[in-house]
């Protein structure tokens, strides 16, 4: 009895974590594809203020991370919709120093399917005017033009992801596309579906086994 029970039991802690394996092994393929890159739809961005801003805070062990899924790359295109825009990735401190006294709305959640922002907007003094973007030396990628594309290798520290309108002037609108590739997460992806199923064929097999095992039949006693 004891040699079924501990089969049974061996056998679907096997097939539940083979199970979550698989699944989120599957997940990860589906997200990201055979490309490893998760893209998002072409999507309306705007804001009545000097600029959008989005604050990537206290990124850590990004070379750890590197070192077993491949380098984090995010990729940004915005197409400015009523003029030229400007997108920049920089810093925290410096662009914080940059945008000090304008008013600017502050990305606090978004979704992405569907897509939808949550904005919190930072009041500047009312009278301040930015800085032509272009012409900071802070920022670690930026683009600009009617069209303005930015790469970056995620990397530790905090930074900000800012959209502008190229002369710096309020009001800013475009039509945005963000992609996340992470070189490696597909096959990562692939091995987790692969050992996962693994796992649960196992797990399922040991049950099956548990089951058909016989139960062991005591002779009766006889008493003089």
């Amino acid at each position: 009895m004891a040699k079924r029970v501990i089969l049974i039991v061996i056998g679907v802690i096997l097939f539940v974590l083979g199970a979550i394996a698989a699944a989120g092994g599957g997940a990860l393929m589906a997200l990201f594809g055979s490309d490893s890159t998760l893209t998002s739809h072409d999507n309306r961005v705007t804001t009545h203020t000097s600029a959008l801003v989005v604050a990537m805070n206290d990124i850590k062990d990004t070379n750890g991370f590197a070192s077993s899924a491949g380098d984090p790359t995010l990729r940004v295109t915005v197409r400015g919709v009523e003029q030229p825009v400007f997108v920049g990735i920089g810093p925290a401190a410096a662009v914080d120093q940059y945008l000090a006294g304008v008013p600017f709305d502050k990305v606090t959640d978004f979704d992405v399917e569907p897509f939808r922002l949550q904005t919190a907007r930072q009041n500047g003094n009312g009278t301040a005017q930015l800085a032509p973007p272009q012409a900071q030396t802070f920022w670690t990628v930026r683009s600009g033009g009617v069209t303005a594309s930015v790469s970056w290798k995620i990397t530790d520290g905090s930074y900000r992801l800012v959209l502008i309108n190229a002369d710096a002037s309020p009001s800013v609108t475009g039509d945005g596309t963000f992609s996340l590739r992470v070189p490696h997460l597909f096959p990562i992806g692939l091995t987790l579906l692969i050992a996962g199923s693994v796992v649960a064929l196992i797990g399922i097999a040991l049950v099956v086994l548990g089951a058909r095992t016989p139960t062991e039949t005591r002779a009766p006693t006889v008493n003089a």
